[in-house]
């Protein structure tokens, strides 16, 4: 069984002493019920990772020596950033968990003409809920680094915005397309883009002129096959698709 891995903030370890917030000792009081001398794995975040060695007294805030200290798994060279539109909650949860476990470095969530939801606040609001969702599915998943989250922007703000990445968008309405292959995503070393983009659109899909205008800021076409997929369905085959592609090359 693999051993409890949780981030924390860089300020909760000093040295070789580590303390921990208040809800992750909670979890490690009363529903792990570790007790003094067993260990678990913190990561601050940053890449690395630390074997720590508990000691818990009833009454005291539960402490920790590390023990070990070493780089954690590393992340792809490539990061990944994906863009969808903006969803119901329970979709939205949908995404953040399994493409924080695929390997999403970047959630970039926008409003398009089609979007079901149009208020940013609403999301907001949820953003606590989804950074808790991205995090433990970071940790469930052995990464050593947490995917962001950025703010909510208009679809035009998006596409028109400069980057050396390679961007694409998968669009159902467009039968030459072809689909996705490796060639696309094989980089000669050195010469690999920052990051790449994939544009999901909503439940009622892109518009004509939206797929026009993120072609004129450069991002390609490409087909996810022949299937309609829901929007969230979408977002998990395309983070799939990529990163499987990326690691083939």
């Amino acid at each position: 069984m693999a051993m409890q891995r949780f981030f924390i903030d860089p300020k909760y370890i000093d040295g070789n002493d580590v303390s921990f917030p208040e809800d992750i000792e909670k979890q490690i009081r009363k529903v792990l019920r570790l007790e003094s001398s067993d260990a678990l794995v913190v990561l601050d975040n940053t890449g690395m990772t630390y074997l720590v060695e508990l000691e818990v007294k009833r009454g005291q805030a539960i402490k920790g020596v590390i023990v070990a200290k070493e780089p954690g798994r590393a992340e792809p060279c490539v990061g990944l950033r994906l863009c969808f539109s903006l969803s119901r909650k329970e979709k939205l949860e949908w995404i953040f968990q399994k493409c924080t476990e695929i390997g999403v470095t970047v959630f970039q969530p926008f409003i398009s003409s089609r979007s079901i939801v149009q208020d940013i606040d609403s999301f907001e609001s949820k953003r606590e809920r989804y950074s808790s969702i991205t995090k433990e599915a970071a940790e469930q998943s052995m990464r050593s680094v947490m995917p962001v989250i950025l703010p909510v922007v208009s679809y035009e703000a998006l596409v028109a915005e400069k980057t050396d990445g390679l961007k694409i968008i998968p669009w159902e309405e467009t039968a030459t397309v072809e689909r996705m292959k490796a060639e696309t995503f094989c980089f000669k070393e050195g010469k690999e883009p920052s990051e790449i983009r994939v544009l999901i659109g909503p439940e009622g899909g892109f518009s004509r002129e939206e797929v026009d205008q993120a072609e004129e800021y450069g991002y390609h076409q490409v087909s996810l096959g022949d299937s309609i997929l829901r929007m969230e369905t979408a977002c998990i085959v395309a983070t799939a698709l990529i990163r499987h592609l990326c690691e083939t090359c």
